[in-house]
């Protein structure tokens, strides 16, 4: 189950995304034990998550479901990441290069002091499978 702590966490994260970097849903979800949509749920219906829309969608794109939680509206999600440092195509996607993976925001959680237990940095390659 989600606690406090884990959306506190993502809070945090998302606010310290390093100039030039973007995340996912998908990978703040397996950070914190829960589902994408989850993530996205409480970024919209939390209010207090600076700079969400460094969160996309796996591929790079701006979620479908995506509203400013204040309800601002006429701010362009591509234009603010590209202000931010992040290449953007002309069709709205990010580079992928500029993506921090589960494993790049577990480093960014140590980095901010933030203890995840003994199962960090057990990164498997793809020849561990059996592992």
């Amino acid at each position: 189950m989600t606690t406090e702590a884990d959306w506190e966490l993502v809070r945090r994260l998302v606010a310290a995304l390093p100039e030039g970097t973007w995340t996912s849903y998908g990978d703040l979800a397996e950070l914190i034990g829960t589902g994408p949509r989850q993530v996205g749920a409480f970024m919209r219906d939390d209010g207090a998550v600076p700079r969400a829309y460094r969160v996309l969608t796996a591929s790079g794109k701006v979620s479908e479901g995506f509203r400013w939680s204040d309800g601002r509206t006429g701010k362009n999600v591509p234009d603010l990441l590209r202000d931010d440092g992040v290449t953007v195509s002309a069709k709205g996607t990010a580079d992928l290069s500029q993506r921090m993976s589960v494993y790049d925001l577990r480093l960014l959680a140590m980095e901010l002091g933030e203890d995840l237990g003994s199962g960090f940095g057990t990164k498997l390659d793809e020849d561990d499978e059996d592992a």
